[in-house]
């Protein structure tokens, strides 16, 4: 009878992970010092193998990626773990071979020497092949999709830094005199570390044979030629296919490129991988935190539009110069930083959106095959095509011309075309890499990346506020799901301080969403500032969930979302505020309600407000209401300008207003009409409010046709002349109002 095997747990995987990102960093001393480094094509170099000889050696390990074909179904049924663990652990017995090679160039000559090689190659090749389609079903399996992006990352700071510090040995021991003997010191080294990964491995969970009684059956051959129907696959392949053919022979070659072309020495060569490691290192947490975060796509899309962007700096660099080196290595650095955006980005899309998790042996399969086509064509075309084009030179405009020119102009058009071919394929987000690249450069990115951690290292709830209020106060899109969870939060102080926070911040649909949700829930005191906070934000989304806060039974909420749809400027709710405002008698309702109609501009609404005005006692009301008023004319600013100026010296401010209204009306005006704005503007200047005040009233109460203003200024104007008669100097707010509608309510 078949026995089913539990499925491992996440806790399981979790603990499990540290055991994977170790085999993974001891790998990378591995393949730096044996068959994927820069040592590995300087040392077939030095056997004297050519280029396309090279091309051909390097194009063995895709092409036996074609096995998965054949194997796929046997290594479910083996099970993955098994599989992967034990070739991969052969393929190191085999890598011990390659320190034969400088002893067969000796004896018998290049020709045995290439054969020998070709031999290793495909040993190691045929090894690599079988273990990795187990490995790819396992890792699918090990690591949990929540946080794939980031094991990824991780995994790729501590293989980066291992490979730095691998390459800076290389470099080392390269610069030293000498011969092969100096490569064959850093294969041995190489093994032992390719040793202790396989034992680290084997620490980590899954990967159990496949039975016929589980819910994922092995594979059959059948199965992997229907799995080509799947339109997402296709394109998904395609794209790859256009990446590796413009990337991969470049990428390969580029040793040479740097060591023939540019004049770099090879310890030097050997050292631009350490800049590639390090831009990767730096930026892995970043890109791998937002794999997790927006998606997969963005980042893979990204991470193409870098490399279309390389190739330039290469054409364009300085070469057999002492700024040389500099350059290259700078070059190397965004290529590190391209190369861990589209690894992270593919790899996630691969695991999380091409390959249904039920299927992964024979997805996994035609996967691993299809790239074993591709790259070992790649590198085939690629070593044939310097050889071929070996004598190419000139000119062509300012673009120098050398054998490596046509991998150049492969590496632009053909990721380019994947963009488009890209585009047709499934994501995991509904984030577009516009959007993505756009979150940096909205606000203050670094304030906002720096608020983040902090906000989840916060020890209590004060830290926790003040990293709150640093997340708002960054304006960035990128604190959206922390400012989201703030909201959430047991403690009272972290909700309202996320509110505030949210406020400041672009609008966004979530935030919008979120902020809805608190105003028409239960929490009053949040309720009132989330309204509060929709109307600064100012999305047209909340216009409805406003208008509904208006018949809330809390006359606080009404308030805040009268105010706020007087914010968004909702023309629709004019009629229904009036009413309630002629019929409350709440004052802070009245308020409200009047600065609502105040933003909305509602002529209609004059008498009401002014009624309010000349009402209410307190100071700052009645200028909120004045202002209120002002706004149904116009130029906000300018009343808030001579607020401030009469408040200083009401006397020169009042005055010089009525002499720029003089202007206005012109030398051409009614005589008597001029002479009463010179009263009144004289009595100012000399400080007689009273007497001031009088002469205006006198001048507003000519026929007000002679003042060139506009209906509703003159409606406003008749208010203001009988309070100002009845009240005087001693209410400012209606000396300000009516200049204000003087300066603002002319015709124009």
């Amino acid at each position: 009878m078949a026995t089913t095997t539990a499925p491992i747990t996440t806790t399981q995987k979790i603990r499990a992970l540290p055991w994977s990102l170790a085999a993974g960093a001891l790998n990378s001393v591995f393949v730096q010092f044996t068959f994927f480094g820069s040592a590995f094509i300087l040392f077939l170099n030095e056997l004297d193998i050519s280029t396309s000889q090279i091309g051909f050696l390097l194009s063995m390990f895709p092409f036996l990626g074609l096995v998965a074909l054949f194997i796929a179904p046997m290594v479910a049924r083996f099970g993955y773990k098994r599989t992967y663990i034990t070739f991969f652990g052969i393929r190191k017995f085999v890598t011990i071979l390659l320190l034969t090679l400088p002893w067969v160039s000796v004896q018998f000559g290049p020709q045995v020497t290439l054969i020998v090689a070709s031999v290793v190659v495909i040993g190691f090749g045929l090894c690599r092949a079988i273990s990795e389609v187990g490995y790819y079903p396992w890792a699918q399996e090990f690591i949990p999709h929540s946080i794939r992006g980031k094991y990824t990352a991780n995994s790729h700071v501590m293989s980066s830094i291992a490979s730095i510090i691998a390459v800076a040995v290389a470099s080392f021991v390269l610069s030293l005199p000498g011969g092969l003997e100096r490569f064959q010191f850093l294969i041995v080294i190489g093994i032992l570390f390719g040793f202790a990964s396989v034992w680290s491995h084997t620490h980590v969970p899954g990967g159990d044979p496949i039975s016929e009684t589980d819910d994922e059956k092995p594979a059959t051959y059948r199965d992997m030629l229907r799995t080509l129907r799947d339109k997402n696959l296709i394109f998904y392949l395609v794209g790859i296919a256009l990446i590796t053919f413009g990337t991969g022979p470049l990428y390969s070659f580029l040793p040479l490129f740097m060591k023939e072309q540019v004049g770099l020495t090879e310890s030097q060569v050997v050292l631009l991988p350490t800049a590639a490691l390090v831009g990767g290192l730096l930026m892995s947490n970043l890109l791998g935190w937002s794999a997790d975060r927006y998606g997969s796509k963005p980042i893979m899309l990204l991470g193409v539009i870098l490399m279309i962007a390389l190739p330039f700096g290469w054409l364009f660099m300085p070469k057999g110069s002492d700024i040389s080196l500099p350059v290259a290595l700078s070059i190397a650095f965004f290529q590190g930083i391209s190369g861990t955006a589209w690894m992270l980005g593919s790899r996630r899309l691969l695991f999380g959106s091409v390959v249904p998790v039920n299927e992964r042996s024979r997805y996994m399969a035609v996967y691993y095959s299809a790239i074993g086509i591709v790259g070992g064509l790649s590198q085939l075309i690629g070593g044939n095509l310097i050889d071929w084009f070996s004598g190419l030179s000139g000119q062509v405009f300012f673009v120098e011309l050398n054998p490596f020119s046509p991998l150049m102009l492969a590496s632009v058009v053909l990721p380019t075309l994947s963009l488009l071919i890209f585009q047709r394929v499934r994501g995991d987000s509904n984030v577009s890499v516009t959007e993505y690249a756009g979150m940096f450069i909205q606000g203050n990115p670094i304030n906002a990346l720096e608020s983040l951690v902090r906000f989840y290292r916060a020890r209590d709830e004060r830290a926790t506020v003040v990293q709150t209020e640093k997340m708002g106060l960054s304006h960035s899109p990128l604190t959206v799901d922390e400012l989201v969870d703030a909201l959430t939060d047991p403690r009272f102080n972290v909700r309202y301080e996320a509110v505030i926070s949210i406020a400041r911040t672009p609008s966004h649909p979530r935030l919008t969403s979120a902020l809805i949700e608190i105003l028409l829930g239960t929490e009053l005191s949040l309720s009132n500032v989330a309204a509060w906070a929709l109307g600064r934000i100012g999305d047209p989304e909340a216009v409805a969930a406003l208008r509904e806060g208006l018949n809330s039974d809390y006359r606080s909420v009404r308030a805040h979302c009268a105010r706020a749809l007087g914010t968004l400027k909702d023309q629709a709710v004019r009629g229904l505020l009036l009413e309630h405002l002629k019929n409350e008698e709440d004052k802070g309702l009245q308020m409200a309600y009047a600065a609502a109609l105040g933003n909305l501009g509602a002529e209609e609404a004059i008498e009401t407000v002014f009624a309010l005005l000349l009402d209410f006692e307190n100071d700052r009301a009645r200028m909120e209401l004045a202002l209120s008023l002002a706004r149904m004319i116009g130029q906000e600013n300018q009343f808030i300008n001579l607020m401030r100026q009469l408040r200083a010296d009401p006397g020169t401010a009042a005055a010089q207003s009525l002499l720029d209204f003089r202007q206005h009306v012109g030398k051409e005006g009614d005589p008597e009409f001029l002479k009463l704005i010179t009263r009144a503007s004289d009595a100012f200047a000399a400080e007689d409010l009273d007497a001031g005040v009088a002469n205006l009233v006198l001048m507003i109460q000519e026929p007000l046709a002679k003042l060139g203003l506009r209906l509703v200024a003159q409606k406003m104007l008749n208010q203001c002349a009988q309070a100002l008669a009845e009240h005087g100097a001693e209410r400012s707010e209606l000396l300000l109002l009516t200049l204000h509608v003087l300066q603002a309510g002319a015709i124009t």
